[in-house]
């Protein structure tokens, strides 16, 4: 893989914070740079760039609607674990939120994550 220069870094690198969303820049630049140390061209920079954000993003709403079911049948026996992995569904539904195909995933995450902390709150009421 050859080295780019540091203008054309700079160059992407400002390309990137003004296209693509905060959590997903890193990922979004380096796949522009690798794409671009290759030997392509722009346009195919910029498409791996986006594609890079749209990964993250589809895996992050996954992580949450996978951790929010987590949460809901963990709260059932252990309540403390349950608010654990409610905090990590948060942060995972914050940046699969913005996945185009799987926003969903990310929503249903938190709404199972909540119903877990029902659930566990309920059983200590009771």
């Amino acid at each position: 893989m050859a080295t780019l220069p540091l203008d054309t870094r700079q160059q992407w690198n400002s390309w990137v914070n003004a296209n693509v969303a905060p959590p997903f820049r890193k990922r979004a630049l380096k796949a522009a740079l690798k794409t671009l140390a290759s030997g392509s061209s722009s346009d195919q920079a910029i498409t791996a760039a986006k594609q890079a954000e749209t990964s993250r993003a589809n895996y992050m709403a996954t992580s949450a609607l996978v951790l929010g079911a987590l949460t809901a049948a963990i709260a059932v026996s252990a309540g403390g674990l349950a608010i654990l992995a409610t905090l990590f569904t948060i942060g995972s539904a914050v940046q699969g939120r913005r996945s185009v195909d799987r926003a969903w995933q990310a929503w249903a995450g938190v709404a199972l994550a909540v119903a877990g902390i029902g659930v566990f709150i309920v059983r200590l009421v009771i």
